[in-house]
């Protein structure tokens, strides 16, 4: 097997990867991949293996190993808990919605509906829905809270316009307001994205952004805000309250 001596390049993991991404990466060698022995893989390859996981999940055995490498990665960008990431430095696209409700908030091209726009109303180009989003919160005990439905569905994204292909994600905690996104796609925070699903379309706004992974994959959770909003069906009353 090549490579032995870059345990980084044994698990195919770049050299600032954190815990879940390591594990993950041999999770699938392991099993997927079947280089385990009782899968029929190579007991020589599958020690290599073990030995570069065993190492790189050592907060000491890793630093100490790191010190042996050309470039050393920066402690603080590896941490083993899900954690908040910063805002991007890279230039995104301006949400003009705020400042001309005349224009699609997604594409931006005018649909000139002036002040008679419907809750059904969709963009002529691109077919996002157009009526602004409600904001809404109810007070209890003092209190501040927003209305959600804990309710999980399947949706289509898109992060681009146009030639974007849909993204799959699935939803959590949706609300008047906004809903978090949970996938595997790698978005940046105040970047605008289209949702279709069963249940609603909407423009959205990234706000913030957690990285987490599952026994399978790794996954980024969103919170996002809707800035258009458009059910398929009567919603009726979102009946769960997160305080």
């Amino acid at each position: 097997m090549k490579n032995r001596r870059n345990y980084y390049q044994t698990l195919h993991v770049q050299a600032d990867a954190p815990k879940e991404v390591i594990r993950s990466s041999y999770r699938t060698m392991m099993q997927k991949l079947k280089m385990h022995p009782d899968l029929g893989g190579c007991h020589e390859d599958a020690a290599v293996v073990n030995e570069a996981y065993n190492v790189l999940m050592n907060d000491t055995a890793r630093a100490e190993y790191d010190t042996t490498l050309n470039t050393k990665p920066k402690t603080e960008q590896r941490t083993e808990k899900t954690k908040q990431t910063k805002a991007p430095t890279k230039p995104i696209r301006k949400n003009t919605y705020a400042d001309n409700k005349q224009q699609c908030s997604f594409c931006n091209s005018q649909h000139n509906m002036g002040n008679n726009i419907g809750p059904d109303d969709v963009c002529p180009k691109c077919e996002s829905p157009v009526f602004p989003a409600k904001k809404q919160t109810v007070e209890i005990c003092g209190k501040r809270t927003i209305q959600r439905m804990n309710k999980e569905w399947s949706v289509r994204f898109y992060s681009l316009w146009p030639n974007s292909e849909p993204h799959i994600g699935k939803t959590r905690n949706v609300s008047l307001n906004g809903m978090q996104l949970i996938t595997t796609e790698s978005l940046d925070i105040n970047q605008l994205i289209k949702i279709t699903s069963s249940e609603l379309d909407a423009v959205a706004n990234i706000v913030n952004r957690q990285l987490g992974s599952n026994e399978k994959s790794v996954e980024w959770s969103y919170g996002l805000e809707f800035l258009t909003l458009r059910f398929h069906q009567a919603h009726g009353t979102f009946i769960s309250l997160a305080i």
